[in-house]
């Protein structure tokens, strides 16, 4: 990117942060790639503080009146072997089987959390091309993987996969990713085409060589007749990835095809989606035939063509008629619509004691209980496939707050107890609130001097709450008289109890709704009381639910803005609490705060990572970004972000229009096989044929 395209400016404002705006000018193209607005209406304001460097804050959610208990206890059940000993019980929660507390999810992955990376903001996030790859971003991923075991699974795609071409050719310069402006009257907002070389997938095998990284991909699939095109791609895609490749989406939101998205012809119904899937799977002809992800439905607003509800697809046989090409149930769904935030300023603090609060988050995932069941009996991975606090980029001061972060906990855990297998946060570019983690603007070494933001210090936490054992069975415990503002998960393997999660949503910088709970195990009707001699405690910790940035978790954090390469500083902090047989481990959690405790040593030192033999890239060179790199103007990343939510407003549209007017260009879904071969740092492409 041009230096003419932002302005930066720093003002020490902040304590313990560099305050900085980025604006958009009125002087540079749209995505610094040569898109010119066609007309003046098109033109953002003059300078706009782009989301990812905007420091506006909401005020905190009052406090409840009145204020629920401050001290309350959390009863967990004995481990396996008492089960195993009283079998004939017939207490509530009891599960002899397994061991533990009833309603347990079923054994739950350390990398639960993933990513969701829009296809046209890709090579923002990933790197300029396979021998530049983006070292915070592996960094980050090194983080989670020390912790889970295993690195997050990562999407790229999203709306701007639609109309994607894969093209036979390197592009200029080695970049990997070309947009091309395609106004389309039927489309309010300008989405690029994107067109990808096989530099793309060269990047996805070099970051999977370096950390172990595993993809879902999205098909084209804006024109539906083009079965052939969408077939070799597909093959295409599982021929470059091979075990790599999880699963490939094919239709992303179709619940909208026929209203916002306009691709297809009004009313756009089930059957119509079910037909168009059949039709494309006849041309494949893939190794591994149940490589398929669907129906990726998001949002159900439209009363004509409306039931689209994952229910509805399943009943009209969805699951069963594709059942041999199905791998992956998913859906896609965000709490809010944020794709007119014009047309309500405040929206963001008028809704923000909503996100506070632990109703909102049963609410979001109990209409996916049946689905989930589903999904078991069909022996299937159940995935929210692209999620975050709102579409289109989130809400600023909302979305970019320590309040999302324990949100974001919350809502993580809430889906595990619905027996999701894994779920995906979006990631957008420099204009979205919601990022975990952001890269610098063009002007700035693309190699630090990143931004992680308060979405990412959740992952941490969560990452560290299921651990490496793959065995994770999570419950949510009802605590407080399930009182919606101290919420918290008991986390079981192998039939033991291993942890507990604790959060507080409330506010109170005084300390009076400060809480303490008292975490016992056993005991009574609950088998022997085996309740530890003491615990091991971390917290998720900020100073105000409005907080944005030098948020921490376990005492260490990545800084403000432009101060993070991926890599945590500080020294960790986990604290001793001892605990009485009688009345438990009393765990302090100060308001707002989330605190994962520790039930054995053996929990703490498998998710514990070793930061001296631990995984990372540090960042001791620069390189200069390509001019014309990536930075995403606003209208460009409203379009290119994920929509769902209540609410939606007919006629806006975050997914592709029309097609490339590039006629010179030629796709490789008009070709046969392309052979490569990758090394790291090096690829080496042989001859289209």
């Amino acid at each position: 990117m041009r230096p003419q395209h932002l302005i930066v400016a720093f003002f020490a404002s902040l304590p313990g942060a560099r305050a900085v705006t980025v604006y958009t000018t009125l002087t540079r193209d749209i995505n610094g790639i040569g898109i010119t607005p066609t007309d003046s209406s098109q033109l953002p304001p003059p300078a706009v503080p782009l989301a990812a460097y905007n420091f506006t804050q909401l005020t905190p959610p009052p406090l409840p009146n009145p204020l629920p208990a401050l001290t309350y206890t959390a009863q967990l059940f004995a481990g396996k072997f008492f089960f195993l000993l009283r079998s004939c019980s017939t207490h509530p929660y009891y599960n002899p089987s397994i061991g533990g507390m009833a309603n347990l999810s079923r054994p739950t992955p350390g990398n639960f959390i993933g990513w969701s990376i829009e296809l046209s903001v890709a090579n923002q996030m990933l790197g300029y091309n396979s021998t530049r790859l983006a070292v915070p971003f592996l960094n980050h991923i090194a983080a989670l993987k020390s912790r889970s075991g295993s690195a997050p699974n990562i999407r790229v795609g999203g709306n701007t996969q639609e109309r994607m071409k894969l093209m036979e050719y390197p592009f200029p310069n080695g970049s990997m990713i070309l947009k091309t402006a395609n106004p389309n009257s039927a489309n309010p907002t300008v989405t690029p085409d994107v067109d990808i070389s096989i530099e793309l997938l060269n990047t996805l095998n070099n970051i999977s060589a370096l950390v172990d990284v595993h993809w879902y991909l999205g098909l084209p699939f804006k024109d539906p007749t083009n079965t052939t095109g969408i077939a070799t791609i597909a093959s295409f895609f599982e021929q470059m990835l091979g075990d790599r490749l999880i699963a490939l989406q094919m239709g992303n939101e179709p619940d909208l095809y026929g209203i916002g998205n306009r691709s297809r012809p009004y009313p756009y119904q089930i059957n119509n989606f079910m037909d168009e899937w059949g039709a494309a799977i006849g041309a494949m002809q893939l190794s591994n035939p149940q490589i398929l992800l669907g129906p990726s439905i998001c949002c159900n607003v439209d009363p004509i063509t409306s039931p689209w509800t994952i229910d509805q697809v399943i009943a009209a046989g969805f699951v069963s008629g594709f059942n041999n090409q199905l791998k992956v149930l998913a859906v896609q769904h965000y709490p809010r619509d944020n794709c007119q935030p014009l047309l309500n300023p405040g929206l963001a603090q008028q809704i923000f004691p909503d996100y506070m609060t632990h109703v909102q988050i049963q609410n979001l995932v109990s209409p996916y209980l049946a689905a989930s069941a589903v999904a078991i009996a069909a022996n299937k991975p159940f995935v929210m496939f692209e999620t975050n606090t709102g579409s289109c980029g989130g809400f600023i001061g909302l979305s970019d707050s320590f309040g999302a972060a324990i949100w974001a906990v919350d809502y993580t855990m809430q889906l595990i107890t619905a027996n999701f297998t894994n779920a995906l946060f979006h990631f957008g570019g420099q204009n979205v609130a919601y990022n975990a983690f952001t890269p610098p603007p063009g002007t700035i070494s693309p190699d630090y001097q990143w931004t992680t933001n308060a979405l990412f210090y959740a992952m941490l936490m969560v990452s560290e709450a299921l651990g490496p054992s793959n065995a994770s069975q999570v419950v949510d415990l009802g605590l407080n008289s399930g009182n919606q503002f101290t919420p918290g998960y008991a986390i079981y393997e192998n039939g033991n109890p291993t942890k507990v999660l604790l959060l507080n949503y409330m506010a109170d910088p005084s300390g009076g709704a400060n809480t303490v709970a008292n975490i016992l195990i056993g005991g009574g009707n609950n088998g022997p009381n085996t309740t530890p001699a003491n615990v091991s405690v971390r917290y998720m910790a900020a100073d105000t639910l409005t907080q944005k940035f030098n948020i921490t978790w376990a005492g260490q954090g990545m800084g403000g803005i432009f101060e993070s390469d991926g890599r945590l500083k500080g020294s960790r902090v986990t604290k001793t609490i001892q605990c009485d047989p009688n009345t438990g481990c009393a765990i302090p959690l100060k308001a707002p705060s989330a605190a994962l405790v520790f039930l054995t040593s053996d929990a703490l030192n498998a998710a514990t990572p070793n930061e001296s033999a631990s995984m990372s890239f540090p960042t001791t060179t620069q390189t200069a970004r390509h001019a014309g790199g990536p930075i995403v103007d606003q209208a460009v990343l409203q379009t290119s972000n994920g929509r769902g939510g209540k609410g939606q407003i007919k006629g806006k549209s975050t997914s592709p229009g029309t097609k490339s007017a590039a006629s010179h260009e030629r796709s490789i879904a008009s070709v046969g096989v392309l052979l490569s071969s990758i090394v790291i740092g090096a690829v080496v492409v042989g001859r289209v044929f």
